[in-house]
């Protein structure tokens, strides 16, 4: 019995991106506190673009990209 395409379902893509990404997802949060008068909206923004940078660096020094 072969496991090759045990990952290849939508949810596993997701969890296995949302785990590359994670590093960018805490750091981008964390400096996205520094926006002081609009924190939530800081750290959505911060978060979301460290995770897309993490994981897109991620991407291309793999060569998937």
């Amino acid at each position: 019995m072969s496991d090759i395409g045990i990952l290849n379902d939508p949810f596993s893509m997701l969890a296995i991106a949302l785990l590359l990404g994670s590093p960018g997802l805490v750091i981008g949060g964390l400096v996205g506190l520094l926006w002081r008068s609009h924190r939530f909206v800081g750290v959505l923004l911060g978060a979301t673009a460290g995770f897309a940078s993490c994981l897109l660096g991620l991407m291309y020094f793999n060569d998937v990209i």
